[in-house]
């Protein structure tokens, strides 16, 4: 199966989304010491993190509200295989706060300190 770029992006936007909420709530310390971001910072995985990164944090600005970032999180699960689709729903259902709280956090990153954060960078 190809893949188009938008979905990719989408996958990543969700990614992103679901692990900084985890990462807000605890279950994982995903966060890397500011002196660590250049550590990986030349490898295609890196470089093509900070690209959508630059992306989820352009959108991330254009959601205002809680309701907002739901609705937008929903049409990405509707996107994805069927088997997938009601699990991601009710992951984003069950955490909404914490993603809202995810959202607002991360709108001060720049792309490379949210790849460092994902340990992608």
């Amino acid at each position: 199966m190809v893949r188009s770029s938008s979905m990719v992006f989408a996958t990543f936007l969700l990614v992103v989304l679901l692990t900084t909420a985890a990462c807000v709530t605890g279950v994982r310390a995903a966060t890397a010491p500011l002196h660590l971001l250049n550590d990986r910072d030349d490898t295609p995985l890196c470089e093509q993190c900070q690209e959508y990164a630059a992306q989820v944090l352009e959108k991330t600005k254009e959601i205002k509200n809680e309701d907002q970032l739901v609705d937008a999180l929903g049409m990405i699960c509707d996107d994805l295989p069927a088997i997938l689709s009601e699990p991601c729903k009710q992951q984003i259902d069950k955490n909404k706060d914490a993603i809202w709280d995810a959202v607002k956090k991360i709108d001060d990153l720049t792309p490379k300190e949210l790849c460092a954060q994902l340990t992608l960078c």
